[in-house]
């Protein structure tokens, strides 16, 4: 801007130089035009400022770590009689994150015309990557003079992890612990009385409270009722995010950790439930995870998580929302990635 307002004025005085060095009616309708131009140029960016209008809606909403995105600014012109040289500025960076980097996007748009500009960028950690628009900026006839119009338009890419096996051992006790549950398993029998997995013959051994003494009574001979084997979240993921651990680097790793976690538990056949506090709404968030589909579904949503300010309030929900309920183990993520189980540091995770 200020070299060409230089420029403009340097015009301007060669040209009042020359109109008064020589006596020609040319010279003076050329500096007549290039005196006014500024007033001229004022009213056509008044006019037309507001025509170049932009969108965000081929930004894709999703993307994978250490991978490229290729998003895409599409800007309309929406007059259809004059042309209109624009400039875009964008903001590409991570939520939470403390640098952003800036991309600058040219273009001449033709009356009603339309054009989308693509910018690559690498997500190199993962969470949410917020895309910006802030303005743009409108040029005169010559390019000279502009006018800078803000649209604040957003657009966001949700960078999802690595899913990738971590080394664990699920011992006996997990395999065979039974959480209660809605689902029963359908392969093996457990202990739970409110759901019956097969009735059979009466063996030796057997508990006399087992007997299912009216179709014993129909059948003429002892039948026995097995219970069945509820599929219920054996094992919790405590996800603890708190504000003075909030990091660009960290959350990415804490993203990680969780998805790795959680697709080895679904590989191992292991129910398992993920939770975490959500500040605003003042609850415990919670997902059931029992195959592939809910572990994506899950790291998708964590994605949205807000550090938590107030420790001892969340302390508090947690316990509410869990009292009374058991599980075989409780492994629990930091805001670094970094993980404990049942509230002890361990070499090699044995569940």
């Amino acid at each position: 801007m200020i070299g060409r307002t230089a420029g403009y004025l340097a015009v301007l005085l060669v040209t009042g130089y020359l109109f008064f060095m020589y006596d020609d009616t040319v010279l003076s309708g050329i500096l007549v035009l290039i005196f006014l131009y500024p007033l001229l140029s004022a009213v056509y960016l008044g006019v037309v400022g507001r025509k170049a209008v932009p969108d965000l809606y081929r930004v894709p909403p999703v993307g994978e770590v250490e991978k490229q995105v290729k998003a895409g600014v599409t800007v309309k012109n929406m007059s259809s009689r004059v042309s209109l040289r624009y400039e875009a500025f964008l903001r590409v960076g991570n939520r939470g994150g403390k640098k952003a980097g800036k991309r600058r996007l040219r273009g001449v748009l033709s009356p009603a015309g339309e054009e989308t500009l693509w910018c690559v960028f690498k997500a190199g950690c993962c969470g949410i990557m917020e895309i910006c628009l802030d303005s743009i900026k409108v040029y005169d006839f010559l390019g000279i003079f502009y006018r800078k119009v803000k649209w604040n338009r957003n657009a966001q890419v949700k960078v999802m992890p690595g899913f990738e096996l971590m080394p664990l051992e699920i011992t006996r006790k997990t395999r065979e612990f039974q959480a209660d549950a809605e689902e029963f398993s359908q392969q093996r029998r457990g202990d739970d009385p409110s759901e019956i997995y097969q009735v059979r013959e009466y063996r030796e051994k057997d508990s006399l409270k087992d007997i299912h003494w009216k179709l014993s009574a129909r059948e003429e001979e002892l039948m026995v009722k097995e219970r069945s084997f509820p599929l219920g979240c054996v094992v919790l993921i405590y996800i603890d995010y708190r504000k003075k651990e909030q990091s660009e680097a960290g959350f990415s790793d804490l993203l990680e950790t969780v998805a790795s976690l959680s697709i080895t538990l679904v590989e191992e056949k292991c129910i398992h439930m993920a939770a975490w506090y959500e500040e605003k709404n003042e609850k415990i968030a919670r997902w059931r995870i029992s195959d592939e589909e809910s572990a994506c579904e899950m790291i998708w949503n964590l994605m949205e998580i807000e550090p938590c300010q107030n420790e001892k309030k969340a302390e508090i929900c947690y316990k509410d929302t869990f009292r009374g309920q058991e599980f075989s183990a409780i492994i629990t993520v930091d805001g670094k990635g970094k993980m404990k189980k049942d509230g002890e540091t361990f070499g090699f995770l044995r569940l």
